[in-house]
């Protein structure tokens, strides 16, 4: 009996790992040139990327991306996380054909996600590189119940990103529209990733994420307790 006790106080704490945060800035798409005029307009602020927040589970990748607009008002919204996990092939492109430039970096998984009908339609898509782009599964849960506040909330199986805990991936976050649209903003850069919509947007360099384990883990581990969380730009 003492045993099932310690072994079910021990599972209560295997948990979520505390989340980086990923700050961008607020804005940055407005800086000149056609996209200028047009979001200036037509208030297309939902593309606009706040930060990102990301963690995970033993299974889970946990993803937060925060917009300047209210997803509840606006009919359509394209968020995507472009993923290079370091251990599959990889390619320039990406699973949607959008019109970005990697800047001499490359993704091996593409999950891409829509915010769409006044935010109500919301899922999203994971395609994989192979020696070609494929449809390879579903987010594995998406959450709109934070639409108003600008939260665009999904989640997706490690195993779909070919990722397990303990591994480290590079990334980008970028939204975008419709056809060959290109990366509106990135998370990537803090400054201006494209001019117009006819215009290649470039990445800045790849943020870095670790795998670990959740705080519970490290704590039956007996390496340290809890993680602390850990904010980068």
């Amino acid at each position: 009996m003492r045993s099932i006790l310690i072994a079910a106080a021990l599972a209560s704490l295997v948990g979520m790992a505390h989340a980086d945060v990923y700050n961008d800035n607020s804005g940055n798409h407005l800086d000149g040139g056609d996209l200028h005029d047009f979001f200036q307009s037509q208030g297309f602020d939902h593309l606009d990327i706040v930060s990102a927040a990301i963690t995970n589970d033993a299974t889970n990748l946990y993803v937060d991306i925060t917009l300047n607009a209210d997803l509840d008002a606006t009919n359509w919204g394209k968020y995507a996380l472009a993923i290079n996990n370091g251990n599959d092939a990889s390619d320039a492109g990406n699973g949607w054909g959008r019109n970005i430039d990697w800047g001499g970096q490359t993704i091996s998984h593409w999950v891409a996600t829509w915010a769409d009908g006044d935010g109500t339609q919301i899922g999203g898509q994971v395609w994989s590189f192979d020696g070609g782009w494929s449809e390879t599964g579903a987010v594995a849960g998406s959450d709109d119940s934070q639409h108003a506040s600008g939260h665009q909330i999904f989640t997706i199986a490690l195993a779909d990103l070919g990722l397990s805990v303990g591994d480290t991936f590079t990334f980008d976050i970028v939204s975008t529209g419709g056809g060959f649209d290109p990366g509106v903003d990135h998370l990537s850069r803090s400054d201006f990733a494209t001019d117009m919509w006819g215009t290649t947007s470039v990445a800045g360099q790849f943020l870095t994420y670790d795998v670990v384990p959740a705080p519970g883990v490290l704590a039956m581990l007996g390496l340290g307790g809890l993680v602390a969380g850990r904010r980068r730009r």
